[in-house]
């Protein structure tokens, strides 16, 4: 499984831990604008290596676990790297604008857009943690327009990690 994670903090660091326990012959690999968390995720093994947005071939995973900000402003240029398998997922807190963003992409169905409800009060690499992600509530928003492909690899991971799926339309989940 090779794995890419954009944003190296708490939720991209976590991800990267929980990704290494479920499948442990994976490759991860990472990329952030500060070079003290991509030093810090070397350090820690939460990534095995650094990689390029505009080289996204041959990756299982790509993980956006940026400010909302940041994801508008990139979530296109990963899509337009991706191959055709390649699952996307985000996990920023608002999803209507996100949602909107991709929303005439070509490979839209790459995308899945979803709100891991779980964290601490602390970042970066050095606060990712071992279970952040297993037995939460996490909220999926146009499961529809995900592929099936993609879906059922989320999916699997979700079971895996004992999540509670909550289904909700973007504006709705903003809305609460």
């Amino acid at each position: 499984m090779k794995i890419g994670i954009i944003g190296l903090g708490l939720m991209g660091g976590s991800f990267s831990i929980e990704m290494r326990r479920l499948f442990p012959n994976s490759f991860i690999l990472g990329n952030d604008i500060s070079q003290i968390n991509i030093k810090s995720a070397k350090r820690l093994e939460l990534i095995d290596d650094i990689f390029d947005i505009d080289n996204l071939s041959g990756f299982d995973i790509i993980l956006i676990s940026v400010p909302v900000d940041i994801s508008l402003k990139i979530v296109n240029k990963v899509l337009d790297h991706v191959t055709d398998n390649t699952l996307v997922l985000d996990v920023g807190s608002t999803k209507l604008p996100i949602c909107n963003e991709v929303h005439n992409h070509s490979k839209r169905k790459n995308f899945l857009a979803m709100h891991p409800i779980s964290g601490t009060e602390n970042s970066g690499p050095d606060a990712s943690v071992k279970g952040l992600y297993t037995g939460i509530t996490n909220i999926i928003c146009e499961k529809e327009k995900t592929g099936l492909k993609q879906y059922e690899l989320a999916s699997s991971i979700f079971q895996k990690l004992e999540m509670k799926i909550i289904y909700m339309d973007p504006k709705v989940h903003d809305q609460h």
